[in-house]
């Protein structure tokens, strides 16, 4: 398992992992999407790399769902570990996109750069997890 905090560049390497898929199908790296899944392996991909040290704000994640936090909940908690890939555009994500969200995932707490974005499996309004603020960083080292 890969702790993306522990890169001095996840963004790079990402990147790299894109580049690789793309020459390994023989396609272009703009005919590619970048998914995630927390249902284990994803079935499309050629090339993938398991992440843990993912931190969540905003909302809590059991692995299956987003969740409102409650008064009582910290403010940041541990999201359990993931498979990152790169897919064909044509293929099926892990999710369908009116049950999951697109957060992002930034580098530290400070939210400052952005390194990538994930879809995140969630019930209900896409608004009420934009308004709680939700958005992955990677675990401050």
């Amino acid at each position: 398992m890969l702790d993306l905090s522990e890169l001095f560049h996840p963004d790079t390497f990402l990147n790299a992992l894109r580049q690789e898929t793309a020459r390994l199908m023989s396609c272009s790296m703009d005919s590619l999407k970048f998914v995630a899944s927390w249902r284990g392996q994803i079935t499309e991909a050629k090339l993938q790399v398991k992440v843990g040290g993912l931190q969540l704000e905003g909302c809590s994640f059991d692995g299956n769902r987003l969740s409102e936090s409650h008064h009582d909940s910290p403010s940041v908690s541990a999201v359990p570990a993931c498979y990152m890939a790169w897919i064909p555009q044509s293929a099926v994500g892990s999710y369908s996109p009116d049950e999951c969200i697109s957060l992002p995932v930034y580098s530290s707490a400070e939210r400052l750069c952005v390194v990538t974005n994930v879809q995140l499996p969630c019930a209900g309004d896409h608004d009420t997890w934009i308004q709680s603020g939700a958005a992955l960083f990677l675990k401050q080292q």
